[in-house]
């Protein structure tokens, strides 16, 4: 029987062991790992040593160390993430941190000399400090022994340092607290390796000469083997190594790769299983030890598990189960590409992203609780119809991809045609997360891609993507929890199919939603997305605007609108130019001109002619240089008539640099790589006089105005010629190499050197008026310059478009250029327009200065600024070409 006081004990008893014991196993529903929680985050914006192969974060049980930018270290709590301490900015950023045993290690690199620290990560006082040596790598072929892993490992019982990387790979070890030299080691020759360190031991990969896969383990004190394990590697290519790679957790867990072939081991090098054993991953269990942070692995048959693929889209922290070898993981809402785990300690996982512009270290909890439901993921097949694929070509059937119902090809009717594949990429248990997780992709897709700024929205972002076998065309699209890509070698196809498919995706998944209209084309101007990169100027003409791009591709396009007139495959993987004259558009490359009907597209004909430089046509003609062999130094003026026929060529005796020729009604004007300017009747060829200009290796340059041609030499001339007779009106000479073309306005010759400096001379006369020199330097810096209002634009080798007085050369005004000058300016209208290499195209009014826009193109603007028709039109790497309104009509 039960006293009151036993009663009372019982109840106490009773209550602490419900408290202790979660809420499920009391009402039977069992507990599972659902998700890992973002517990703290702090910045760490600092990335891995690519020497070293270090990271700038470190995790260990009594604390988290992060490196800094300015080259300090913040040591925090693990637990809560709270600062407890930092170290200051020594006199060169952290190449590398490392935490073990209460120690601190801290690489640095400052004055020529690699430097190791060893602090207290405690308090953060210095314990030993001394210089490095690690040899520079060597040429490593397959043939010779060389090691790959990291240069410093860090453990609880020593650190190692690979001192030299090829035969003799050489070890050295030294004492954690102290930093003396423990140990010395060379490793035997013809071996390929890499290593990873434990909490107390440093594991190596190696393959040997005699086909040997091998996984060891190293006392890091001693260097002496503590085991061996042999692999059962399948690599057939005899005496030679396979690619190796090994990642450790701290309790000794690791997963070995050698070529196709994945390991799975746990302590002591004890199989636990190799890749096609280990997929497909499942929930983790409850003792399963963190091995990595990536994407997650799926079938791949006999040869390999597909460790390394890029699909789906978050990254997932992966465990191995110790009984089994079987993988475990559950996602986090961060692209699998952006994502490593720096370590693991008290049941938290510390993953380190490199989202751009927010990167971070992120402690994670595993969160328990009842198992959730699978989510429902949709059939990409369904998410577009054959009507939906008939907007861009009719006869389009799916076919579902290997991965299920998660990705659809849409194959074309004829072989001609693109795949387009639809990928659903994720379907997140919120929209929240997938918001997040978007917002983190797109952000990389910014930095790393060529992103087309016109047809970007909220959840809708459409970039290229280079691939072996040219430009591809994708779009990520969110849509409440679901994210999905479109992917085509057609980029056109991509730019119609992408907004049906959001429309689709919108009305199933954010019912009531509506994508927003865009603006009509003459307030936003409009783009069209060429499959390879535009890189010759386009040519506007009869309302029409004719692009090529470097596919051989040639698109004539509505001027106002981009809508497509027609499009001709008239070259090949090289595009060599384009012009448009009298009704006919002519292209160059792989080895032929070809002759297209302007209106229609139609092939008018085609000559096996390689051009060298670009395509002039005027008059009936066409003119363009040519070599034999397409390495020689010296070239020909070839000329053709509208209907093909070849007129008449013209070859100096000596070097030509690709100097296009410059035609005006009665002559042909053309310069030369050795210092002669010729002048030829444009009917026959014919010379009809020559002028020395500069020296034998001299590049001569020049430009027509009026009845005066005016010619600039690399070797310093300016010169001033009759255009009938060839006479020398005037002559002068500047200091500088006078490589690009001479600019004249309002009476005055504008010529610039390759160091920046411009100079100004009386047309008519030749008398010095001014130079102004901007000093800087910027590789492959090309001068010219555009005269407006009294103002001479022209951007210097240190990155400034300046506004000149053009009377006297003093600086009216001046913008910033990013990264440097890529093209133009170009004054039309009243207004000025350059591009910068970051990609952005500037347009300044031309009295004010005041900046009117600053498009970023999203590539690199490969063409000069072309206005015509209230429009300025530019060509991207991106393969875009562009039509920017500039508001003067």
């Amino acid at each position: 029987m039960l006293t009151a006081r036993r009663r009372r004990s019982m109840a106490i008893l009773c209550a602490v062991v419900l408290a202790a014991c979660p809420a499920a196993a009391v009402t039977g529903v069992p507990r599972v790992p659902v998700e890992w929680r973002a517990v703290w985050s702090v910045p760490a914006e600092t990335e891995s040593d690519p020497f070293l192969q270090a990271q700038g974060q470190a995790v260990s049980g009594q604390g988290v160390a992060v490196a800094t930018r300015e080259g300090g270290v913040r040591i925090h709590d693990p637990r809560t993430g709270a600062l407890r301490h930092a170290l200051p900015a020594g006199p060169a950023p952290a190449g590398g941190v490392w935490a073990a045993a209460g120690v601190l290690v801290v690489a640095r690199q400052a004055a020529g000399e690699r430097v190791l620290e060893g602090h207290d990560l405690a308090t953060g006082a210095p314990l030993w400090r001394r210089t490095i040596t690690l040899a520079d790598p060597e040429a490593r072929t397959d043939e010779v022994g060389s090691y790959h892993g990291p240069r410093i490992m860090v453990t609880a019982r020593g650190v190692v340092m690979a001192e030299r990387v090829t035969d003799p790979v050489r070890l050295q070890a030294l004492d954690l607290r102290t930093g003396t030299v423990t140990a010395e080691a060379t490793r035997p020759g013809g071996c390929a390796l890499t290593g990873a360190a434990t909490a107390r031991s440093v594991t190596l990969l190696s393959h040997c000469a005699d086909d040997e896969l091998r996984l060891s383990s190293l006392d890091p004190r001693t260097l002496r083997q503590e085991w061996a394990r042999p692999l059962p590697s399948t690599n057939s290519v005899k005496g030679a190594h396979p690619p190796l790679r090994i990642r450790t957790n701290a309790d000794g867990y690791a997963h070995a790769t050698a070529g196709g072939d994945d390991f799975f081991c746990g302590p002591g090098g004890r199989l636990l299983s190799t890749g096609p054993q280990a997929v497909q991953v499942t929930d983790p269990g409850p003792r399963s030890p963190l091995l990595y942070a990536g994407p997650i692995p799926a079938a791949g048959g006999q040869v390999g598990a597909g460790l390394d693929g890029s699909w789906p889209l978050p990254a997932h922290l992966i465990s191995v189960d110790p009984r089994t070898g079987r993988l475990g993981g559950l996602p986090i809402d961060l692209p699998a590409d952006l994502v490593s785990l720096a370590g693991a300690s008290g049941g938290l996982a510390f993953v380190h992203s490199t989202v751009p512009g927010d990167g971070r270290l992120t402690a994670y909890r595993l969160v328990y609780g009842p198992a959730r439901p699978k989510t429902a993921w949709p059939d990409a097949c369904a998410l577009l119809t054959g009507r939906d694929l008939a907007a861009f070509a009719a006869g389009y059937r799916a076919a579902r991809g290997p991965d299920g119902t998660a990705t659809c090809d849409w194959i074309p009717p004829g072989d001609d045609g693109a795949v387009i594949t639809l990928s659903v990429d994720w379907v997140a248990p919120s929209e929240a997360q997938a918001h997040r997780l978007y917002t983190a992709k797109t952000a990389a897709v910014r930095r790393t891609g060529e992103i087309d700024p016109t047809t970007e929205a909220p959840g809708f972002l459409t970039y290229t993507v280079h691939r072996p076998n040219g430009l591809h065309g994708a779009t990520t699209i969110l849509a409440g929890r679901v994210i999905a890509s479109l992917t085509s070698s057609s980029r056109q196809a991509v730019r119609i199919i992408s907004p049906l498919l959001r429309d689709n995706l919108l009305a199933r998944y954010r019912p009531g939603v509506r994508a927003p209209a865009p603006a009509p084309a003459s307030e936003r101007g409009w783009s069209f997305p060429a499959d390879a990169a535009i890189r010759t100027d386009p040519v506007v003409a009869g309302g029409v605007v004719y692009a090529a791009d470097s596919g051989g591709t040639v698109s004539a396009l509505d001027a106002a609108t981009g809508a497509v007139r027609w499009r001709s495959r008239a070259g090949g993987a090289d595009m060599d130019g384009h012009a448009v004259s009298d009704g006919i558009v002519y292209v160059a490359g792989a080895g032929r001109v070809v002759a297209l009907d302007a209106a229609t597209g139609r092939r008018r004909w085609s000559r096996r002619t390689a051009a060298s430089g670009g395509l002039v046509a005027a008059n009936g003609r066409l003119h363009l240089w040519t070599r034999r062999p397409a390495w020689s130094a010296t070239a020909a003026l070839v000329t053709f008539d509208a209907g093909g026929e070849r007129l008449w060529s013209f070859q100096p005796r000596g070097p030509m640099l690709n100097t296009d020729p410059v035609v005006t009604g009665d002559v042909v004007l053309a310069g030369s790589g050795h210092g002669v300017l010729y002048a030829l009747a444009p009917a026959t060829g014919a010379e009809r006089w020559r002028f020395l200009a500069g020296g034998k290796g001299d590049r001569v340059q020049l430009v027509r105005s009026g009845a005066t041609v005016y010619a600039v030499s690399t070797g310093g001339g300016v010169h001033a010629l009759d255009a009938r007779s060839g006479a020398a009106r005037w002559s002068a000479r500047v200091p500088g190499a006078v490589a690009f073309p001479p600019v004249v306005a309002g009476g005055t010759v504008y010529a610039g050197d390759d160091q920046g400096t411009t100079y100004a001379f009386d047309a008519a006369t030749g008398e010095p008026l001014w130079d102004f020199r901007a000093e800087g330097y910027q590789p492959l810096y090309t001068w010219t310059a555009a005269v407006t209002g009294g103002l001479v634009f022209t951007a210097g080798p240190d990155r400034t478009l300046y506004a000149l007085d053009a009377a006297t050369g003093g600086v009216r005004r001046r913008l910033p250029l990013g990264e440097g000058h890529r093209s133009g300016p170009v004054a039309a209208h009243g207004l000025v327009h350059v591009t910068d290499r970051e990609g952005v195209l500037h347009t300044l009014d031309a009295v004010t200065g005041a900046v009117r826009s600053a498009f970023r193109t999203g590539g690199t603007v490969e063409t000069r600024p072309v206005v015509a028709g209230g429009f300025v039109y530019a060509g991207s790497s991106n393969g875009n070409l562009y039509a920017r309104p500039t508001g003067d009509h």
